[in-house]
C-alpha cells in the first residue's frame, strides 16, 4: 500500500487507526527486537496495518513459526490479504476475539503479541478486554510488545504486568514508544 493510501485510509479511521503514517523502519527495529526468532514460535500480531511489521516478522520467523494476524479495517484487512505466506493467519476481527480464534486453531499460550493497536483511543471496556485477555495467554513466559505514541497507557499496563521496559524512538513522524510487557520472574 501506498503512503498516501494509508493516509488516507487512516484518516477516515483514526481512532481504529491511531496513527497517519505506516510504522517506520526504526520502529519495526525495535518492535521485533525483544522477539527470539531461534526457535519456534506462536506469535500474534495485533492491529496489522498494511503489514510493514507482518512483513518483517514472516521474514524473521522459522518455518515451523505461526502468526495469526488480527486486522479490523477492510482496506488493510484486503492489503494484508496479498502476503502469501503458510505462516500467516489473516482475521478480520477485533483483537477482543481472539481467545475465541486460538480456541479454534487449538492454541492455549503464544509466545508472543505484537501490537499496534491504539489502545489509548479505544473504549476503556476494550482496552480492558484485549489486555487481560493477553496477559492470559501470554502466561509467565510470553510478551506483550505494543507501539503507542503517548505515555498515557503506562498505568493501565501496570495492572496487567509486572516487567515493562519503555523503548523510545523520535526517528519517526511522531515521537513513539515501544512497550515490551511480561510476568516473568526476574532471574
Amino acid at each position: 500500500m501506498k503512503k498516501v493510501q494509508f493516509i488516507k485510509e487512516s484518516l477516515k479511521n483514526l481512532k481504529e487507526v491511531g496513527t497517519i503514517f505506516p510504522s517506520s523502519k526504526s520502529i519495526v527495529t525495535k518492535m521485533i527486537a525483544p522477539i527470539n526468532f531461534e526457535k519456534n514460535l506462536t506469535i500474534l500480531e495485533l492491529g496489522s496495518g498494511s503489514g510493514v511489521i507482518t512483513k518483517k516478522l514472516l521474514e524473521k520467523m522459522s518455518s515451523d513459526s505461526q502468526m495469526i494476524c488480527f486486522e479490523t479495517n477492510k482496506k488493510f484487512y484486503q492489503e494484508l490479504k496479498q502476503i502469501n505466506n503458510e505462516k500467516m493467519i489473516l482475521i478480520n476481527e477485533s483483537a477482543e476475539k481472539m481467545k475465541l480464534h486460538l480456541k479454534e486453531f487449538k492454541i492455549e499460550k503464544v509466545d508472543y503479541i505484537v501490537s499496534s493497536v491504539p489502545l489509548v483511543t479505544l473504549p476503556k471496556e476494550k482496552t480492558h478486554k484485549i489486555l487481560s485477555i493477553s496477559a492470559e495467554i501470554l502466561g509467565k513466559s510470553g510478551k506483550l510488545i505494543q507501539l503507542q505514541y503517548s505515555k498515557l497507557l503506562d498505568k493501565r499496563l501496570k495492572s496487567y504486568y509486572n516487567n515493562i521496559d519503555i523503548q523510545f524512538t523520535a526517528r519517526y513522524y511522531l515521537p513513539a514508544f515501544i512497550y515490551t510487557c511480561h510476568n516473568q520472574k526476574p532471574l
